[in-house]
């Protein structure tokens, strides 16, 4: 009898503490969503404020993806070494300084180094929780990282609200940045209440780097390239909506944009419910997005283009999640050197890809250059089959 109260005791501790880790997951994921869309909104008036041009602007952009590309992957290595949490409390205070330090600063140099912070610390949180996910949820990873993807979608849709917030008041960009450290700050405090790294088997032993091992196995060459192409196809989308409706009504490309990441909200929830068909969501997924970016490509009424977007977004919705949901379990026992490595290939992937479309428009069309969206979206489909076949006959067993 008192065997069994013990058990329950147990059992009812082991589900509080999944419940405080998934609402501070949900919660730094939200606020990541907010910063980056905050960034997004107010990067223009970053570089007007401190007398600079477009040039500078693009110098940003280019060091927040340096940072994202960087240090995720030593912060990775080191997490699997000494524990998750140490790693997660610096990289939020390291997000905290590079976001007070834009704030705070009128000089060009100091806010590229505060940029450079941000991208680093904000990408390394993004790895890590992910990775974290797999190790607190091993039969529902799936599910638990399609919620949290998708909160951090609904952060970002609510981003630029927060910035007119502030300024409809005669408040100043700088506002924004400071709400959102404070809130990254008190998610630092959070982190500090959960518990040590959950123990993981067949930890890899030895002095060499567990980045150089993922590198050579083929499976997890499948998950970083599907990985990249899948982030540069969603970055492809996301930053040539408002080109593609050429002419007026401009508007209907920032709306197109707004129903883009709202459907991926709604994706996320129902791939969530349905984490126990992982498999064929994904694919399902996949080629909806394909079928749809390729409907693109024929002249039709603006309205049935809006449409197209919004179905496109509910496509792409579950493919980020599924995959680093698969790589960080299949790796689980350095799972957060995997999340590091995945996030470098996704940064890689947004920067490239949109470069390359960018490119072919200049030349042609950006109707001809979104092409190579679809282009991608079918080579990630080819790389995932024989991984989520396996996974598929895994979760039907």
């Amino acid at each position: 009898m008192a065997c069994k109260e013990s058990t329950e005791w147990y059992n009812i501790r082991m589900i509080s503490s999944a419940g405080k880790f998934n609402a501070i997951c949900y919660t730094v994921m939200f606020l990541l969503g907010l910063w980056l869309s905050v960034y997004q909104s107010v990067i223009s008036e970053i570089t007007d404020s401190m007398g600079t041009g477009g040039t500078f602007t693009g110098i940003l952009i280019a060091l927040y993806f340096f940072g994202a590309l960087t240090v995720p992957p030593v912060a990775g290595e080191v997490s699997d070494r000494f524990g998750k949490k140490p790693v997660l409390l610096t990289a939020v205070l390291v997000m905290v300084i590079g976001i007070a330090t834009v704030a705070s600063t009128g000089h060009i140099v100091l806010a590229g180094l505060g940029v450079f912070l941000t991208g680093a610390g904000a990408c390394t949180l993004e790895g890590l929780f992910s990775a974290k996910i797999t190790d607190e949820h091993a039969e529902n990873s799936e599910k638990i990282m399609n919620y949290s993807q998708g909160v951090f979608c609904a952060g970002a849709v609510l981003g630029p609200m927060l910035v007119l917030a502030v300024r409809v008041p005669g408040g100043v960009w700088q506002t924004s940045m400071y709400i959102i450290a404070a809130l990254m700050a008190v998610a630092g405090g959070a982190i500090l209440c959960l518990p040590g790294d959950n123990k993981v088997p067949e930890r890899v032993k030895g002095g060499a780097a567990y980045s150089f091992s993922l590198m050579r196995d083929i499976r997890f060459l499948l998950f970083f390239f599907s990985i990249l192409l899948y982030v540069g196809a969603e970055a492809g989308v996301a930053f040539f909506i408002t080109d593609y409706f050429e002419g007026p009504p401009s508007v209907l490309g920032e709306i197109s944009l707004s129903l883009f990441w709202g459907s991926m909200i709604i994706g996320r929830l129902i791939a969530g419910l349905l984490y126990r068909h992982s498999g064929k969501i994904m694919m399902i997924c996949l080629f909806t997005a394909l079928v749809f970016s390729l409907l693109l490509q024929i002249n039709q009424p603006p309205f049935v283009s809006v449409c197209l977007y919004i179905l496109i977004g509910l496509g792409m919705s579950a493919v980020w999640p599924l995959i680093m949901a698969a790589c960080t379990r299949t790796f689980r026992s350095t799972s957060g050197t995997a999340g590091g490595l995945m996030m470098l290939g996704g940064s890689l992937g947004g920067m490239l890809i949109p470069f390359v479309i960018g490119i072919i428009s200049s030349t042609g069309s950006v109707r001809s250059a979104i092409l190579l969206v679809p282009a991608a979206i079918l080579v990630t489909i080819i790389l995932n089959l024989p991984v989520w076949r396996r996974f598929t006959r895994k979760k039907e067993q």
